[in-house]
């Protein structure tokens, strides 16, 4: 009876997170804007936008069992009578844009569920393309008319479908349709993501230039975005290999970790956290070579939240070497300048303290290989 138990609240918590993907992919459109104080509800324009941000919420509480689900059906539905309602009576409303972006966003999430359509968004998003009520809804409908395009008819698409879980988020948009967008409409809120995708297709080439490119468009226009600051990490990683790379930071008991100290000797800085398995499995992979390797030197970049999670991880692990380890988890400096996004990630320098290569995957001790090269 327990275990019964348990499965159910694992499940409720799994469909739960089910609908948060379902509404949120890749394009999370914000949760409807209300003044801060409580909801103002002193004209009729922002009575029907508190109804709007009632719906909203209810809809994202709903747990989604699947297309025939009655109650996120008609929540839905709901929703988006609700907010074309809104921008039927008040064209010019201060919600205008957040309504547009709100109900694409549902029109999408409902028409990729198995059995739902996409006629209805297709049918907006053109809608809004020939008459754009604002700059921002017309960046917003060709946004979705982007992701239109990665389906076939709704026919085909259902025909091709094997599972109810919704669509994976659009990484798969072609690089030409995703620079299509942002020459169009480069300070776009979606460019960012689109000109992330960008960078990563064409690190995978090798294509130098469109990765640059992608850098400055993104350091023109949105400086400040933590995409950018990935993206740049990343490109000044790559930019790094065959060149001295050093790391210099502090133990949580204050001594001060140098990789300078180590040359002569090949290095791996490998970024882990023993909340995470796969990094934790990583750690144990190094430990053994690193013991059957005694010059190779190892130092780690800890995310874990706090010290006393950092040494638990070790003790159980049963490694010695150096952590490094600043309270700040994934806004670590060291994870923020060389653009990692996943643990665990292995840095690997040659006994020059060049940097030979980095990775998130098995290949790290390929790269230890060529340091003997």
């Amino acid at each position: 009876m327990d275990k019964e138990v348990s499965y159910r609240k694992t499940a409720v918590r799994t469909r739960r997170r089910g609908v948060a993907l379902l509404l949120g992919l890749l394009a999370v459109y914000p949760a409807a804007s209300q003044p801060s104080g409580g909801p103002d509800t002193s004209t009729p324009e922002e009575a029907l936008w508190q109804q709007v941000i009632t719906l909203h919420r209810a809809l994202e509480a709903t747990p989604w069992h699947g297309p025939t689900s009655a109650p996120a059906q008609r929540h839905a539905v709901d929703l988006c009578d609700r907010l074309r309602l809104y921008q039927t009576l008040y064209p010019g409303g201060q919600h205008r844009d957040d309504a547009i972006g709100l109900e694409l966003n549902t029109l999408f999430a409902l028409g990729t569920a198995r059995g739902g359509s996409l006629t209805a968004l297709r049918s907006r998003v053109a809608e809004l393309l020939r008459n754009p009520p604002s700059r921002a809804a017309e960046e917003e409908a060709a946004y979705w008319d982007l992701l239109c395009r990665r389906f076939a008819s709704d026919a085909d698409r259902h025909a091709r479908a094997t599972t109810t879980a919704p669509v994976s988020p659009p990484d798969a948009l072609s690089d030409a349709a995703c620079r299509e967008y942002l020459s169009r409409y480069p300070r776009s809120r979606h460019a960012p993501r689109l000109a992330t995708l960008l960078f990563e297709s064409a690190a995978r080439r090798g294509d130098r230039e469109t990765m640059r490119t992608m850098v400055q468009h993104l350091g023109t226009h949105f400086p400040q975005h933590a995409v950018t600051a990935t993206v740049l990490g990343t490109w000044n990683r790559l930019e790094s290999i065959g060149r001295p790379f050093w790391l210099s930071c502090h133990t949580p008991d204050g001594r001060v970790v140098d990789t300078r100290e180590y040359v002569g000797h090949p290095v791996l800085i490998v970024v882990w956290a023993g909340f995470d398995e796969r990094a934790c499995e990583r750690v144990r992979e190094v430990e053994r070579f690193r013991t059957r390797q005694p010059a190779i030197r190892v130092v780690g970049v800890n995310l874990d939240a706090s010290e006393e999670e950092m040494q638990d991880a070790t003790r159980e692990l049963g490694i010695t070497w150096p952590q490094c380890h600043d309270r700040r988890g994934w806004g670590n400096e060291f994870v923020r300048s060389w653009g990692v996004r996943e643990i665990p990630f292995v840095f690997v320098l040659d006994g020059a303290g060049q940097l030979v290569g980095a990775t998130g995957g098995t290949d790290w001790a390929d790269l230890v290989a060529k340091t003997n090269e």
